[in-house]
């Protein structure tokens, strides 16, 4: 993947901003969102009571030959779910690596090797994290997602999320407006994570029982292509009490490599930096 520029506004004090790029060396700091170019914040209707999302990291890769098998139990969730589930596939590892000539993409990024490697601590796949439950080293095979899925979605969160996204051609920019409401006390920081993804990626993908096993034109789904903020995400919320309402906006300079079609902004806050997802909320970048 090509290197690009990441434009962030964070309504936080510079030196808070500063700290947090000490801590976190995939963060890249930018120009603040502009009212003057793009106008007004958004506002955003009341979330109503608190409605608890799932969000499913799929981790995978073109050389893993039992993924696809994820990827199908994953694409039936969604259709089961819709708006309540949030898929990324993360492409990481070493079944992920470039392999030319059957597999000569690289769809790896450094927020997906942070998470495989250093969060779930393991380079096993097909794995996968529900809303990092109970904590974000934990993964389960895709036979268990359906059940992981019918616990967490009734959890009660303390937190809903709203998003809405403007993608500006011209300037080359994506905006993005969260919402956090916070329906009870909450103890700790809160770290706001953005992602963003892509589907219909057609590229080679090894899948084992099919006839032939290698499939030249594949078509990945959910791929994580980049964050808008870090692999942990930014705190962005220090012990909010029960009524806090708190709007945070960002732009992003767009990578002329993917197609604002068929991208998605999933973001979602995690309790601390390897925690928890409290909650999630996804968004197509082009409504």
């Amino acid at each position: 993947m090509k290197n690009f520029g990441l434009v962030v506004f964070v309504t936080f004090a510079l030196c808070m901003l500063s700290c947090e790029e000490e801590e976190n060396p995939l963060l890249d700091f930018g120009v603040a969102y502009r009212p003057d170019l793009y106008g007004p914040v958004p506002s955003f209707d009341p979330s109503g009571p608190a409605h608890q999302r799932v969000l499913l990291e799929d981790f995978t890769g073109h050389d893993c030959g039992n993924c696809p098998n994820g990827h199908v139990i994953a694409h039936d969730l969604l259709d089961a779910h819709g708006e309540d589930l949030a898929v990324v596939a993360i492409h990481a590892g070493s079944l992920a690596a470039p392999f030319p000539p059957d597999f000569p993409d690289d769809w790896t990024t450094p927020e997906g090797t942070y998470y495989l490697l250093t969060q779930v601590g393991a380079d096993v796949m097909p794995k996968g994290r529900i809303n990092r439950n109970p904590g974000a080293s934990t993964t389960f095979n895709p036979s268990g997602w359906t059940a992981q899925y019918d616990q967490a979605i009734t959890q009660t969160p303390p937190v809903n999320l709203q998003m809405k996204t403007n993608f500006a051609e011209a300037n080359a920019h994506l905006n993005i407006h969260i919402q956090e409401d916070w329906k009870s006390d909450f103890t700790g920081d809160a770290h706001l994570v953005i992602l963003i993804t892509e589907s219909n990626i057609v590229a080679p993908q090894l899948w084992y029982g099919q006839s032939p096993e290698y499939i030249p034109d594949y078509v990945h789904a959910h791929m994580l292509r980049a964050s808008a903020t870090g692999a942990t995400g930014l705190v962005n919320t220090s012990n909010p009490l029960a009524g806090t309402i708190k709007t945070t906006s960002y732009t992003l300079d767009w990578n002329d490599q993917w197609d604002p079609l068929q991208c998605e902004v999933v973001a979602f806050l995690t309790d601390g930096e390897n925690g928890r997802v409290l909650n999630v909320v996804k968004a197509p970048v082009v409504p």
